[in-house]
């Protein structure tokens, strides 16, 4: 009896943490590095729905749910140099991933160039195994993947790239054009994507690089860290992520 109980909780915590895997799913698109992308992007439910909006390196959204946070400087809302966590109020005052002396608090460098684990927000919601691409994970998406724009996903009226497998279309991943945020205000969803990269651009500290879409050009750009951009995170099937 009682190894009968203990089969009957194992096969559960086994079910639960399928389903729980779920929410989390990926598709292997058959790139040349093994990555894996996640189906949806972070904070969202299904494929089609934008999700939330991150500053480069910040772990929480400045605006969730409906509501904006609380600024860190009076006076200041959503995405902006004042209110972004890895500087003290200025783009020539950050305190984390600094190349240049001219851009770091007092003289501060430290030449980190690549997000760790700690302020990559796939890493610290979804676990370890995930994390926010790099540079050139999205130079390979672009590059060995077909990319088809559609303003209908799934018959969603939603705009955006399906971007599939090179030999199987139905293998594919939506990216929806979600969108950013400039300080408190919204621009371009529906017509444009940006995604983040992990990488910082080692040119100018102030500058973080990320895919950039609309309907007919996709390329990999830089502009500042304090924008509110989408996350699509990655993962290496059976990799845990230690950077």
């Amino acid at each position: 009896m009682k190894r009968l109980v203990l089969l009957l909780i194992v096969v559960m915590m086994f079910t639960l943490n399928l389903m729980a895997q779920g929410k989390r799913d990926y598709v292997d698109l058959g790139l040349s590095s093994g990555t894996l992308w996640a189906t949806c992007n972070l904070g969202a439910k299904s494929p089609e729905q934008f999700g939330d909006y991150y500053g480069w390196g910040e772990i929480k959204p400045h605006f969730h749910k409906g509501k904006w946070s609380k600024p860190l400087q009076e006076g200041y809302y959503g995405y902006c140099w004042p209110n972004y966590r890895l500087c003290k109020r200025s783009f020539k005052l950050l305190t984390k991933y600094c190349c240049h002396e001219e851009y770091g608090n007092n003289g501060f460098t430290d030449y980190r160039v690549l997000l760790n684990p700690e302020d990559d927000a796939a890493s610290v919601i979804m676990g370890r195994q995930w994390h926010i691409p790099t540079e050139e994970q999205w130079q390979e998406l672009i590059d060995e993947a077909v990319w088809t724009w559609t303003e209908n996903y799934h018959n969603t009226s939603v705009s955006g790239y399906i971007v599939a497998n090179r030999h199987n279309k139905d293998v594919h991943i939506f990216l929806p054009a979600a969108g950013f945020y400039d300080k408190n205000r919204f621009f371009q969803g529906g017509f444009t994507g940006d995604y983040w990269s992990s990488s910082l651009d080692s040119d100018d500290s102030s500058y973080a690089w990320f895919v950039s879409f609309h309907h007919d050009d996709c390329n990999v750009v830089r502009n500042n860290r304090y924008y509110g951009i989408s996350i699509r995170a990655v993962r290496s099937l059976g990799d845990e992520v230690s950077r």
